[in-house]
């Protein structure tokens, strides 16, 4: 500016620097924020309520009282011995209860061999593998040293202490008929629960007693493929082993029986014809000892069927002419054995649900 004064040009001029350097300040200064950071509130105290469990008064000698069974005696009417019709797959009305309702234990494992468990009135089975020995070790065995082994059981009175160094199973089964007709030999091993066993050279010895509830008088029939032998009270009374050489062969040890009966080998019975035993009478209650043991010697096929035959009963007769006689038993047969036996059974060659139970009541 001309004429103006020097001093007001320079603090003019020093203004105008001060408002530059204040701009420049503005721009490039970036105020830093603080970040803030979330403070949970403090806790709050609460009064905590002591709590008390409820305590209940029980007192310790409070037993239940033991219940009382009431037992009544029924005099039982006499009734004559009738013989029904057979009819297949129903029992007389034991096995499947009053009604149909089921009052007899769960057998378990039922087979026609006998079952798992024992009833009371049933005969106890051992097998016998005669290919092995005592501790289950194999041994040379073949049909004809069977038939010398079984020999000298039956001469030395049926004891298992003669054939005591052959393999036994540990198993037992219990059976209340002996109605097996023709299978496969080896069902015998596995039905003790001894399936890795070869099914021939083996045996199954039964040991029970014989009762009836009244005074009675029968006897036996049968056929066994290839061994069955019955006895009653210390005697046999049937030798109904599969004819030709193996009945030669334990005929010695037998007792050398034979049937007096002329029906004896006239009708079949399974795959042969049957064998008629002895009379036997028993008294009412009075048990006697019974055994009977079957067998298979050179395997394949196997049968045991056991009838009776009560004196002075009609019975119904089959294609054959022959009477068809209920099988022996010592309680009524399940429906699964009923099953069982009927799977294989000719028609007409037994009855399964008819005929005396061989019990004391």
């Amino acid at each position: 500016m001309k004429g103006a004064p020097s001093g007001f040009v320079i603090s003019l001029a020093v203004h105008a620097a001060a408002f530059s350097l204040a701009g420049l300040l503005v721009v490039f200064t970036v105020q830093q924020r603080e970040e803030k950071k979330f403070v949970p509130p403090k806790p709050v105290d609460r009064p905590k309520m002591k709590l008390k469990k409820p305590k209940v008064k029980v007192k310790k000698s409070a037993k239940p009282k033991a219940t009382t069974r009431i037992v009544t005696k029924v005099k039982r009417a006499s009734m004559p011995d009738i013989q029904l019709p057979e009819m297949s797959g129903i029992t007389d009305g034991i096995a499947g209860g009053v009604g149909g309702f089921e009052i007899i234990p769960d057998l378990q494992e039922v087979t026609i061999f006998g079952s798992g468990q024992s009833i009371g009135s049933d005969f106890v089975g051992t097998f016998i593998d005669f290919k092995r020995d005592r501790g289950g070790r194999p041994v040379t065995m073949d049909p004809d040293m069977i038939r010398s082994e079984l020999n000298r059981f039956f001469s030395r009175g049926w004891k298992p202490s003669s054939i005591a160094r052959f393999y036994r199973s540990p198993k037992k089964l219990y059976a209340t008929s002996f109605m097996i007709p023709p299978i496969k030999s080896a069902l015998a091993p596995s039905a003790f629960d001894e399936r890795s066993t070869i099914g021939y050279c083996w045996a199954v010895h039964y040991t029970g007693h014989l009762v009836y509830k009244d005074d009675i008088t029968f006897r036996f029939w049968g056929h066994g493929d290839d061994i069955l032998a019955v006895k009653v009270g210390g005697k046999v009374v049937l030798n109904g082993c599969w004819p030709g050489d193996t009945e030669d062969a334990v005929q010695p040890g037998l007792d050398g029986w034979s049937s007096s009966s002329a029906d004896s080998r006239k009708f079949y019975m399974g795959n042969n014809t049957a064998v008629v035993g002895d009379w036997i009478s028993l008294k009412a209650g009075e048990p006697l000892d019974m055994e009977v043991v079957i067998g298979e010697v050179p395997g394949g096929t196997f049968c045991s069927m056991l009838a009776v035959e009560v004196e002075g009963v009609e019975y119904e007769r089959n294609k054959q002419g022959g009477p068809i006689l209920p099988m022996f038993k010592t309680a009524e047969p399940s429906y699964e054995l009923i099953d069982a036996i009927y799977e294989d059974m000719v028609e007409g060659e037994a009855s399964v649900t008819n005929g005396p139970i061989f019990r004391d009541y």
